[in-house]
């Protein structure tokens, strides 16, 4: 038996915005060499573990028919493209999609009660329910694990948006409450354990029982552990497995401190010799006088065909903002103002959730002010 284990294909996704066309088409593209693989190696399934599309951009009509084209190819060979929703699936325009995806009869909804069979080969999966997070999604995650039941006649495996303790905690982004970690002894006994939601690859053999997170197909965001990690997903042939990469856009990030007229040199330098095909983040701190000559130098790079998404810090001005706990001071400024009551609340949410993620998404050394910004971003679009 030959099959393919995919996660997080996110299709739609237009992360960084600054490039959004050239981005939704990378994600596009990154599914096709899977789908492509699989009719080359004439594979007799395809397992998806969830957020095949993404929730934070809308999808155009054009774009939904480019996936079925793609679609289409699996349907035509007889390849079966099981799947499960993730927290990205199951809301709004996304889930009237992957609906009419399943009438279509191109995809194929796995469930906990009655599994998947493709000849010995025994396919569960627990989509994710809408509108549950934190404990509460946890709790209900838990329950639908503990009251499965599990056919033993072949070779079981189960798709689960999360992972179980077995995954190391270094690779999960250091995310201390994330309710899609499951203690391994919460699940039931399967073969094979086809994890998603995270974004970078791991696999294990425990006992003769697979574990696999293939990770995202491309970069959802740009930040120093994207610069470490392939993307791709993961083939299986009979006993053996390897990880296909799908040449994902390379990321690169660079920090400068700009304090002198040849500092602006050496930054043009060191983009230049980078590839226009990578996305490079620039992050400057810079002497206010220099401002206007760094731009004109990252701009010429931009004009020049750099992908570069640019980030100014005066370096009078400290980078970092601390959120005082009392909410009675935010809401004086604003009432100060004159901000009405409405735009207030939605000020006040959104300076709520700055302050949760900068309290929750911190590690040993410090603020991790790269998850931070891009979570917010996310919130915000």
């Amino acid at each position: 038996m030959k099959f393919i284990h995919v996660a997080d294909t996110h299709l739609g996704c237009e992360v960084p915005v600054t490039y959004r066309e050239i981005r939704k088409r990378d994600f596009l593209e990154a599914f096709k060499k899977v789908v492509d693989f699989a009719v080359k190696e004439n594979v007799d399934f395809i397992i998806h573990s969830g957020d095949f599309l993404d929730d934070y951009f809308r999808i155009s009509s054009r774009y939904i028919l480019d996936i079925l084209d793609i679609l289409f190819k699996l349907k035509e060979k007889g390849i079966p493209f099981i799947f499960i929703k993730g927290n990205h699936d199951n809301k709004g325009q996304k889930q009237n999609t992957v609906e009419i995806l399943k009438k279509l009869g191109l995809i194929i909804e796995a469930n906990e009660r009655e599994p998947i069979v493709i000849k010995d080969f025994y396919i569960y999966g627990i989509s994710e329910p809408s509108n549950l997070s934190g404990d509460e999604l946890k709790f209900i995650y838990e329950k639908i694990l503990k009251e499965m039941k599990v056919d033993k006649t072949g070779y079981s495996i189960l798709l689960f948006h999360g992972v179980s303790n077995v995954v190391p905690e270094g690779l999960l982004e250091k995310y201390s409450k994330e309710p899609r970690i499951i203690g391994q002894d919460k699940f039931p006994d399967v073969d094979f354990y086809a994890f998603g939601h995270f974004h970078n690859s791991f696999i294990t053999k425990i006992d003769e029982k697979i574990f696999s997170l293939p990770g995202s197909t491309e970069r959802t965001e740009i930040s120093p552990i994207e610069e470490k990690f392939e993307k791709g997903f993961f083939y299986f042939e009979d006993s053996n497995y390897k990880f296909i990469p799908t040449g994902a856009r390379k990321v690169s990030i660079i920090e400068k401190h700009i304090e002198k007229e040849g500092d602006i040199n050496e930054l043009y330098e060191e983009v230049y010799k980078k590839s226009k095909e990578s996305l490079i983040k620039v992050r400057v701190r810079y002497r206010r006088d220099l401002y206007d000559s760094i731009r004109r130098s990252i701009d010429s790079l931009i004009s020049s065909g750099y992908l570069i998404i640019d980030e100014y810090y005066p370096s009078d001005i400290e980078e970092e903002i601390v959120i005082k706990e009392d909410n009675l001071i935010f809401e004086d400024v604003l009432s100060q103002l004159l901000v009405s009551d409405e735009d207030k609340k939605s000020i006040m949410e959104i300076l709520q959730k700055l302050k949760y993620f900068y309290e929750e998404y911190s590690d040993e050394e410090g603020r991790n002010i790269e998850r931070i910004r891009d979570l917010m971003f996310k919130e915000l679009v």
